[in-house]
Protein backbone atom coordinates (compact mmCIF):
# COMPACT_ATOMS: atom_id res chain seq x y z
CA UNK A 1 0.00 0.00 0.00
CA UNK A 2 2.78 2.42 0.93
CA UNK A 3 4.65 1.62 -2.27
CA UNK A 4 1.52 2.29 -4.36
CA UNK A 5 0.82 5.60 -2.62
CA UNK A 6 4.44 6.70 -2.89
CA UNK A 7 4.43 5.93 -6.62
CA UNK A 8 1.24 7.95 -7.05
CA UNK A 9 2.73 10.93 -5.23
CA UNK A 10 5.87 10.82 -7.37
CA UNK A 11 3.77 10.73 -10.56
CA UNK A 12 1.59 13.60 -9.36
CA UNK A 13 4.49 15.78 -8.28
CA UNK A 14 6.59 15.12 -11.36
CA UNK A 15 3.95 16.55 -13.72
CA UNK A 16 3.38 19.77 -11.87
CA UNK A 17 5.04 23.20 -11.70
CA UNK A 18 2.57 24.62 -9.16
CA UNK A 19 1.19 27.32 -11.45
CA UNK A 20 4.51 29.06 -11.96
CA UNK A 21 4.68 31.16 -15.16
CA UNK A 22 6.66 29.66 -18.01
CA UNK A 23 9.34 32.31 -17.64
CA UNK A 24 9.96 31.67 -13.96
CA UNK A 25 13.19 30.01 -12.86
CA UNK A 26 14.20 28.93 -9.38
CA UNK A 27 17.60 27.47 -8.61
CA UNK A 28 20.21 27.27 -5.88
CA UNK A 29 23.30 29.46 -5.98
CA UNK A 30 26.28 27.30 -6.93
CA UNK A 31 29.59 28.39 -5.35
CA UNK A 32 32.41 29.24 -7.74
CA UNK A 33 34.56 26.22 -8.63
CA UNK A 34 31.87 23.68 -7.78
CA UNK A 35 31.08 21.21 -10.56
CA UNK A 36 27.57 19.81 -10.52
CA UNK A 37 26.67 16.23 -11.38
CA UNK A 38 25.18 15.72 -14.84
CA UNK A 39 21.87 14.64 -13.34
CA UNK A 40 20.44 16.75 -10.51
CA UNK A 41 18.06 14.96 -8.16
CA UNK A 42 16.34 16.05 -4.96
CA UNK A 43 15.02 13.45 -2.53
CA UNK A 44 12.89 14.98 0.18
CA UNK A 45 11.73 13.09 3.23
CA UNK A 46 8.06 13.77 3.94
CA UNK A 47 7.48 11.91 7.18
CA UNK A 48 4.13 10.15 7.54
CA UNK A 49 1.75 9.33 4.70
CA UNK A 50 -0.69 12.22 4.05
CA UNK A 51 -4.35 11.46 4.77
CA UNK A 52 -5.44 13.58 1.81
CA UNK A 53 -4.09 15.77 -0.99
CA UNK A 54 -7.29 17.82 -1.19
CA UNK A 55 -6.27 21.36 -0.09
CA UNK A 56 -9.51 21.88 1.83
CA UNK A 57 -9.26 18.48 3.59
CA UNK A 58 -5.55 18.33 4.41
CA UNK A 59 -4.46 18.31 8.02
CA UNK A 60 -0.86 17.96 9.11
CA UNK A 61 2.50 18.82 7.58
CA UNK A 62 2.92 15.76 5.27
CA UNK A 63 -0.13 16.71 3.21
CA UNK A 64 0.60 20.43 3.41
CA UNK A 65 4.10 20.05 1.96
CA UNK A 66 2.85 18.05 -1.03
CA UNK A 67 -0.11 20.40 -1.60
CA UNK A 68 2.29 23.31 -1.98
CA UNK A 69 4.08 21.35 -4.71
CA UNK A 70 0.82 20.66 -6.53
CA UNK A 71 -1.15 23.86 -5.96
CA UNK A 72 -0.62 27.58 -5.53
CA UNK A 73 -2.72 30.15 -3.71
CA UNK A 74 -3.03 33.85 -4.26
CA UNK A 75 0.20 34.48 -2.38
CA UNK A 76 3.21 32.43 -1.34
CA UNK A 77 6.33 32.86 0.81
CA UNK A 78 9.93 33.40 -0.21
CA UNK A 79 12.95 31.74 1.43
CA UNK A 80 12.78 34.30 4.26
CA UNK A 81 9.08 33.85 4.95
CA UNK A 82 8.05 37.09 3.25
CA UNK A 83 4.73 37.18 1.39
CA UNK A 84 5.14 37.31 -2.39
CA UNK A 85 2.65 37.22 -5.30
CA UNK A 86 1.61 33.80 -6.57
CA UNK A 87 -1.59 33.39 -8.61
CA UNK A 88 -2.47 36.93 -7.56
CA UNK A 89 -0.14 39.35 -9.34
CA UNK A 90 -1.38 42.30 -7.25
CA UNK A 91 -3.92 43.23 -4.59
CA UNK A 92 -5.36 46.24 -2.83
CA UNK A 93 -7.38 46.90 0.31
CA UNK A 94 -10.30 49.26 0.79
CA UNK A 95 -9.75 52.37 2.95
CA UNK A 96 -11.27 50.58 5.96
CA UNK A 97 -9.09 47.45 5.32
CA UNK A 98 -12.12 45.17 5.24
CA UNK A 99 -12.39 44.49 1.49
CA UNK A 100 -9.42 42.94 -0.34
CA UNK A 101 -9.38 42.74 -4.13
CA UNK A 102 -6.90 40.47 -5.92
CA UNK A 103 -5.92 40.61 -9.60
CA UNK A 104 -5.06 37.10 -10.78
CA UNK A 105 -2.46 36.08 -13.35
CA UNK A 106 -3.88 35.06 -16.70
CA UNK A 107 -1.22 32.41 -17.39
CA UNK A 108 -2.07 30.14 -14.40
CA UNK A 109 -3.49 26.83 -15.62
CA UNK A 110 -4.88 23.58 -14.30
CA UNK A 111 -3.23 20.40 -15.57
CA UNK A 112 -5.88 19.99 -18.28
CA UNK A 113 -5.09 23.42 -19.70
CA UNK A 114 -8.09 25.23 -18.20
CA UNK A 115 -7.33 28.64 -16.72
CA UNK A 116 -7.24 29.09 -12.95
CA UNK A 117 -9.90 31.74 -12.35
CA UNK A 118 -11.42 33.76 -9.53
CA UNK A 119 -14.35 31.33 -9.59
CA UNK A 120 -11.96 28.52 -8.57
CA UNK A 121 -10.94 30.54 -5.52
CA UNK A 122 -14.58 31.26 -4.65
CA UNK A 123 -15.31 27.53 -4.83
CA UNK A 124 -12.25 26.64 -2.76
CA UNK A 125 -13.19 29.10 0.00
CA UNK A 126 -16.80 27.90 0.01
CA UNK A 127 -15.68 24.26 0.26
CA UNK A 128 -13.55 25.12 3.29
CA UNK A 129 -16.55 26.35 5.29
CA UNK A 130 -19.14 23.89 3.96
CA UNK A 131 -20.29 21.60 6.84
CA UNK A 132 -20.88 18.83 4.28
CA UNK A 133 -17.15 18.72 3.50
CA UNK A 134 -16.22 19.01 7.19
CA UNK A 135 -12.81 20.56 6.51
CA UNK A 136 -10.48 20.11 9.50
CA UNK A 137 -9.35 23.68 8.88
CA UNK A 138 -12.78 25.30 8.57
CA UNK A 139 -11.84 27.36 11.63
CA UNK A 140 -9.03 28.91 9.58
CA UNK A 141 -11.66 30.93 7.69
CA UNK A 142 -12.98 32.20 11.01
CA UNK A 143 -9.66 33.69 12.13
CA UNK A 144 -9.84 36.72 9.80
CA UNK A 145 -13.61 37.00 10.19
CA UNK A 146 -14.62 36.47 6.56
CA UNK A 147 -18.23 37.63 6.29
CA UNK A 148 -20.72 34.86 7.23
CA UNK A 149 -18.01 32.22 7.82
CA UNK A 150 -19.22 31.54 11.37
CA UNK A 151 -22.86 31.17 10.35
CA UNK A 152 -22.04 28.85 7.44
CA UNK A 153 -19.83 26.57 9.55
CA UNK A 154 -22.64 26.42 12.14
CA UNK A 155 -25.08 25.39 9.39
CA UNK A 156 -27.14 28.58 9.65
CA UNK A 157 -26.36 29.85 6.14
CA UNK A 158 -25.44 28.31 2.80
CA UNK A 159 -21.79 28.29 1.61
CA UNK A 160 -22.59 30.73 -1.20
CA UNK A 161 -23.30 33.39 1.46
CA UNK A 162 -19.58 33.55 2.28
CA UNK A 163 -18.01 36.99 1.81
CA UNK A 164 -16.07 36.10 -1.34
CA UNK A 165 -16.82 37.00 -4.95
CA UNK A 166 -15.48 36.65 -8.47
CA UNK A 167 -15.87 40.15 -9.94
CA UNK A 168 -14.70 38.67 -13.24
CA UNK A 169 -12.56 35.69 -14.27
CA UNK A 170 -9.37 37.28 -12.94
CA UNK A 171 -10.58 39.48 -10.07
CA UNK A 172 -11.25 37.87 -6.68
CA UNK A 173 -12.64 39.80 -3.73
CA UNK A 174 -12.84 38.95 -0.02
CA UNK A 175 -14.87 40.89 2.55
CA UNK A 176 -14.08 40.77 6.28
CA UNK A 177 -16.18 41.73 9.28
CA UNK A 178 -13.36 43.87 10.63
CA UNK A 179 -9.83 44.89 9.59
CA UNK A 180 -7.12 42.26 10.16
CA UNK A 181 -3.58 43.62 9.62
CA UNK A 182 -2.05 40.20 8.87
CA UNK A 183 -4.88 39.00 6.60
CA UNK A 184 -2.91 38.61 3.36
CA UNK A 185 -0.32 36.45 5.15
CA UNK A 186 -3.05 33.92 5.96
CA UNK A 187 -3.63 33.30 2.26
CA UNK A 188 -0.41 31.28 1.89
CA UNK A 189 -2.13 28.37 3.69
CA UNK A 190 -3.48 25.50 1.57
CA UNK A 191 -7.02 25.86 2.94
CA UNK A 192 -7.33 29.04 0.87
CA UNK A 193 -6.12 27.44 -2.38
CA UNK A 194 -8.39 27.27 -5.45
CA UNK A 195 -10.44 24.16 -6.25
CA UNK A 196 -11.39 22.89 -9.75
CA UNK A 197 -15.18 22.54 -9.50
CA UNK A 198 -15.68 20.50 -12.71
CA UNK A 199 -12.93 18.01 -11.84
CA UNK A 200 -14.24 17.56 -8.30
CA UNK A 201 -17.80 17.04 -9.51
CA UNK A 202 -16.58 14.50 -12.07
CA UNK A 203 -14.35 12.39 -9.80
CA UNK A 204 -15.70 13.09 -6.32
CA UNK A 205 -13.40 12.21 -3.43
CA UNK A 206 -10.82 10.67 -5.80
CA UNK A 207 -10.28 13.89 -7.77
CA UNK A 208 -6.65 14.32 -6.62
CA UNK A 209 -5.50 10.95 -7.93
CA UNK A 210 -2.89 10.93 -10.74
CA UNK A 211 -4.43 10.73 -14.19
CA UNK A 212 -7.46 12.86 -13.32
CA UNK A 213 -6.85 15.77 -15.69
CA UNK A 214 -7.49 19.17 -14.17
CA UNK A 215 -6.56 18.12 -10.63
CA UNK A 216 -3.34 20.15 -10.37
CA UNK A 217 -2.21 23.68 -11.10
CA UNK A 218 0.46 24.02 -13.75
CA UNK A 219 1.48 26.32 -16.57
CA UNK A 220 2.12 23.27 -18.77
CA UNK A 221 -0.70 20.92 -19.68
CA UNK A 222 -0.47 17.76 -17.58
Amino acid sequence: MKKTLLTSLILATSTTLAALPLTAAQAAEVPAGVKLAKVQELVRGNGAEPASLDPQKIEGSPGSRIAKDLFEGQVSQDANGNIIPAVAESWEASPDNKVFTFKLRKDARWSNGDPVTAHDFVYGFQRAVDPKLASPYAWYMQIPGIVNADAIIDGKQAPDALGVAALDNHTFQITLNKPIPFFVKLLAHQTTFPAPRNTIKKYGETWTKPGHRGCRETSING
